[in-house]
């Protein structure tokens, strides 16, 4: 390694801010660099307040364009043309040499290309999700469809193509891949084996994947390009701060940004291109293709079904039964056989309980059938008149629980034998009722003289001992029972 003052050729090339090859001819030479050669010749100062800023954003984004820091900066103020921002962004960045390769050029219709990108992670709840970005080009037209997904699961990937043909309003005839295991399982040479289940889903859609070979991505280059311009033009500088918000300003930049400007290799929009496009894509089938992943799962005890780190509810009669999961990118639907038993929205947080209320409704009727036994069955137990009573009031258009609360409170109150001597006489007259009830207790306990009782609260049965006694005129029992003493 040559050396000038016990420097290398590199480490002068990075002080004075020139190509390494600059330095040798310099060095060969003996005459210093040639004027038009010197890095650095862009004077800072012609850019102003601005050189700062651009440095710093160029540290923090190496790959942002020099169009994005002219429209960052114009905002600040600056005035400036783009050229001299250009040559003077190029300054700051290391060179690389370019790889060639032959462009090569479709007809409308002909073909699209697919590519993932990974962005890093987003924070849903609490958890950390990954976050990628999925890629499809026209490759005639250069219209793009993008889309952020939570994973690059088979479901994902199938419901990114819907989506995208969906915008398209069409099917490509062939799509480029590269060798995804979505896509293809294995490869020997020419040998492929494809994923069946993708190509259920391309036979649906009528079109043919068509893998790049291998460590030949120039064979899809066109969406490398559009990855490449998404990092830079959409992703460089921006802040994520959640799925929902990246992906709709991914919506706004696609109809008012990326499809709209002039392409630098076609020199046209994409918009304008996609007309030819159009008109040779495949039709769409009259229903969308089930890009669901489906999986058996039993319900726990609590009628829980165990999907993706969180559980999902479903009715309590099929608790501890072996159920089938149905998964899409944003909804997790459970069946029993055919039966529907329930749909989420799929949650991304990690150990949630996802409920519908709707399924607890068997468990709170089990729930309300076993109080009421209890219930009914300390009733019975109150003397032998109970029970034609139970009848009458099962009879009558009173609510019967809440009726069974407030006779059994007054038992607890006055006591068992007062309460069944007052049933004994509600029945003869027919006078089915708590409030009956309570009104000839009272006037039992007032015919001998008795003093009133304060009420008292049992806390193992709060349902039946919280209760709001309604006032009540008590001459209509006067009237009732006229001419009757109560011993």
């Amino acid at each position: 390694m040559r050396t000038v003052d016990k420097q290398s050729i590199s480490a002068i090339a990075r002080q004075l801010r020139i190509h390494r090859d600059t330095v040798r001819r310099a060095l060969a030479s003996e005459a210093g660099p040639p004027a038009n050669e010197a890095r650095g010749r862009l004077p800072a100062c012609k850019l102003g307040q601005f050189s700062r800023y651009i440095a710093d954003r160029l540290k923090e984004y190496p790959h942002l364009t020099a169009s994005k820091i002219l429209l960052e900066i114009r905002k600040q103020g600056y005035r400036g043309g783009y050229t001299i921002l250009k040559e003077y962004i190029r300054e700051l960045r290391p060179e690389t040499a370019p790889t060639a390769f032959l462009r090569l050029e479709t007809q409308p219709g002909e073909f699209g290309q697919v590519d993932w990108a990974n962005i890093g992670s987003v924070t849903i709840g609490n958890a950390r999700r990954q976050l990628s970005c999925f890629v499809m080009i026209l490759s005639y037209s250069r219209m793009m469809y993008l889309e952020f997904t939570l994973s690059q699961r088979t479901e994902d990937f199938m419901a990114a193509h819907v989506n995208a043909f969906r915008y398209f309003g069409g099917v490509p005839q062939s799509i480029n891949y590269d060798n995804l295991k979505t896509v293809v399982l294995s490869r020997v040479g020419s040998d492929i084996r494809f994923n069946p289940r993708f190509m259920d889903f391309a036979g649906y859609y009528l079109f043919k994947p068509v893998p790049c070979g291998v460590r030949k991505a120039n064979e899809k280059g066109k969406v490398e390009s559009g990855i490449k311009y998404v990092r830079t033009a959409f992703l460089a500088g921006r802040v994520i701060s959640s799925h929902a918000q990246v992906q709709a300003e991914a919506e706004r930049w696609m109809a008012e940004e990326c499809n709209v400007r002039v392409h630098g290799t076609t020199h046209e929009r994409p918009m304008d291109r996609f007309e030819a496009d159009r008109a040779r894509l495949t039709p769409l089938p009259a229903n969308d293709y089930d890009c669901a992943i489906a999986a058996s799962a039993k319900a726990s005890s609590q009628g829980l079904v165990h999907f993706d780190s969180n559980r999902y509810t479903v009715p309590s009669g099929y608790a501890g039964r072996t159920l089938t999961v149905k998964a899409w990118p944003r909804r997790v639907v459970i069946y029993s056989g055919a039966r529907l038993l329930a749909s989420h929205v799929r949650c991304y947080e990690k150990y949630q309980v996802i409920e519908d209320p709707r399924h607890y409704a068997g468990l709170l009727a089990q729930r309300r059938k076993a109080q009421m036994s209890l219930q009914v069955g300390a009733f019975l137990a109150l003397g032998p008149d109970s029970k034609e009573y139970l009848r009458g009031l099962g009879a009558s258009e009173l609510n019967l629980q809440g009726q069974l609360s407030k006779i059994m409170a007054l038992s607890a109150q006055y006591g068992k034998c007062e309460v069944n001597a007052a049933i004994s006489r509600a029945l003869k007259h027919q006078a089915y009722g708590a409030h009956f009830i309570q009104n000839i207790v009272l006037q039992q306990r007032a015919a001998r003289n008795m003093p009133a009782v304060q009420q008292v609260v049992l806390t193992k049965k709060p349902q039946w001992t919280k209760l709001a006694v309604e006032e009540t005129d008590m001459a209509l029992y006067d009237e009732l029972f006229e001419g009757n003493t109560y011993e």
